[in-house]
C-alpha cells in the first residue's frame, strides 16, 4: 500500500513550512481593505487584503486589535504587519496581522472624504437639524477618559463657574480600534438616562491617528441621533473632525467646551443682585411719586368738607332734572298738537263721513264700481252704506252725463 498523508498532517506541514519562511514569517504587506467585520462577541478583526489581482484572508486578534492605532474600514489602503499560517480547519492560509498602519496621508484623506461624502447625504451634518444649547444649564453629561487631562480641566472649570451644577461621567476610550464603539454607546446611555441638559465629548491633543474614531461613521451617526444637544471638544483648535461637523456646537477645547455648556453663576448672581438693586430703586422712586400725588389730593376740598361737594352735585341734579321735566312737556305738547290735526285732516276724508252725507260703494266682486262700463245688465253687486250692506242685481243700465270726468 502506498504511503498517505492526512488533510490534517498536510495541513500541519504546509503551515510548518510557512512559519520557518523567512520571509512569510515576519512581513508587511501593502493592500486594500475589504470585507471587514468587527467581531463583537470576541472582539476580532476579519477582512481581506487586497490589490488588482489577488486577495488574502486576514485576521487580528483581539489582544493585537484593541492597540491598533487605527479602525481598518473597506476601501482603505493599508500596510499590515504579521505572519501567513494556515488556517487547517479549512485548509487555507491567511495573513495573522500583529500591526496595522496607514498607507500614506493621501489614503486617509481619500477615505475620510468618502466617509464625509456619505454623512453628508445622510444629512449627518445639516444645519437645519442641530438642537440649541440651553441657555441655563444645571445637569452636564460628559464623554470622555476618566483618566485623562481633559477630564480634569472641564470639571475645573464647571466647579468655577457653577458650584451647583451635576455631572454625569461615561468614561470610553478616545484612541484605538475600541473607542468608536465605547464613544457611540456612550452617546445612547446618556440620552436613554434622561437627566443631562447638555452632553460634551471630548479629549485633549493628539496625532491625527489618535482622533480616528472621531471620524467614524458610528460616532457621527451616534451624535445625530443623541436627542440631547451636544458639544464636541476634540483636540486643540487646529484640530477638526467629522464629529464636529455633526455635532450641534463645536469647541475648540475641552476647557472651551465646558464654558460654552455651563453659565457662569458667579456673574449671573452678581447680575441679578444689580438687576434687583435697580428694580428696588425704581419701585421705592414710583412709591415716593405716588405718595407725593395722593398728599396733594389729600388737601383738596373735598377730603375737607365732602358733604357740601354732595349737596353741591345734588344741587346740579335737581336742577337738571326740572329742565328735563320742562322739556319733555313741551315736546309732549308740541306732539299732542300735531296728533291733534292729523287726526282732524284724517277724519275728513274718511269713507264713513261720506257715506254719512248719503254717498254708498258699489262693488263687483272685490273691485270698485266708479264707471257704468264696469257692469252690466244681470251683474250681482254689493252696495255698502253707512249701517248694512246691500246686494241688488243691475236690471238695465242707462248712461248719463252729469259730470264730465
Amino acid at each position: 500500500m502506498r504511503e498517505y498523508l492526512t488533510v490534517s498532517q498536510l495541513n500541519k506541514h504546509i503551515d510548518h513550512l510557512l512559519q520557518t519562511d523567512v520571509i512569510l514569517s515576519d512581513l508587511w504587506l501593502k493592500g486594500e481593505v475589504s470585507g471587514f467585520k468587527h467581531h463583537r462577541q470576541s472582539g476580532h478583526y476579519y477582512f481581506t487584503l487586497k490589490d488588482q489581482e489577488s486577495v488574502i484572508s486576514c485576521v487580528m486578534f483581539r489582544s493585537q486589535a484593541r492597540r491598533a492605532s487605527i479602525t481598518p474600514q473597506d476601501g482603505m489602503e493599508v500596510l499590515a504587519w504579521g505572519s501567513v499560517a494556515v488556517y487547517a480547519p479549512q485548509g487555507k492560509y491567511q495573513l495573522y496581522v500583529q500591526e496595522l498602519q496607514p498607507f500614506g496621508i493621501g489614503a486617509w484623506q481619500l477615505y475620510l472624504e468618502k466617509i464625509r461624502e456619505k454623512c453628508q447625504a445622510a444629512g449627518y451634518f445639516d444645519i437645519e437639524r442641530k438642537k440649541a444649547i440651553p441657555g441655563f444649564v444645571n445637569r452636564v453629561g460628559i464623554i470622555t477618559s476618566q483618566d485623562g487631562a481633559a477630564l480634569q480641566d472641564m470639571l475645573k472649570v464647571i466647579r468655577q463657574r457653577h458650584r451647583r451644577c451635576q455631572v454625569f461621567l461615561v468614561h470610553s476610550a478616545v484612541q484605538g480600534a475600541e473607542a468608536p464603539y465605547e464613544l457611540a454607546e456612550a452617546i445612547r446611555l446618556l440620552n436613554e438616562h434622561g437627566e443631562s441638559e447638555v452632553i460634551i465629548i471630548g479629549r485633549g491633543g493628539g496625532s491625527w491617528e489618535d482622533l480616528m474614531p472621531f471620524n467614524t461613521e458610528i460616532v457621527v451617526e451616534a451624535i445625530y441621533k443623541s436627542q440631547i444637544p451636544i458639544i464636541t471638544a476634540i483636540g486643540h483648535e487646529a484640530d477638526y473632525s467629522l464629529a464636529d461637523l455633526a455635532a450641534d456646537l463645536r469647541a475648540a477645547t475641552p476647557t472651551q467646551a465646558a464654558v460654552l455648556a455651563v453659565p457662569d453663576i458667579n456673574q449671573l448672581e452678581a447680575t441679578l443682585a444689580r438687576q434687583q438693586e435697580r428694580i428696588t430703586a425704581a419701585i421705592t422712586r414710583k412709591i415716593t411719586r405716588h405718595m407725593e400725588t395722593l398728599d396733594r389730593i389729600m388737601m383738596k376740598k373735598v377730603w375737607k368738607d365732602p358733604l357740601q361737594l354732595i349737596k353741591l352735585h345734588s344741587d346740579r341734579l335737581q336742577q337738571a332734572q326740572l329742565s328735563l321735566n320742562q322739556a319733555m312737556g313741551m315736546v309732549i305738547e308740541q306732539k299732542s298738537t300735531r296728533l291733534a290735526f292729523l287726526t282732524a285732516r284724517l277724519d275728513g276724508v274718511s269713507p264713513l263721513k261720506t257715506m254719512q252725507r248719503g254717498y254708498a260703494l258699489v262693488m263687483s266682486g272685490t273691485a270698485v264700481v266708479t264707471r257704468g262700463e264696469q257692469v252690466k245688465p244681470g251683474d250681482e253687486l254689493r252696495i255698502s252704506m253707512l249701517d248694512a250692506d246691500l246686494k241688488v242685481r243691475v236690471m238695465g243700465k242707462e248712461a248719463v252725463s252729469r259730470w264730465k270726468i
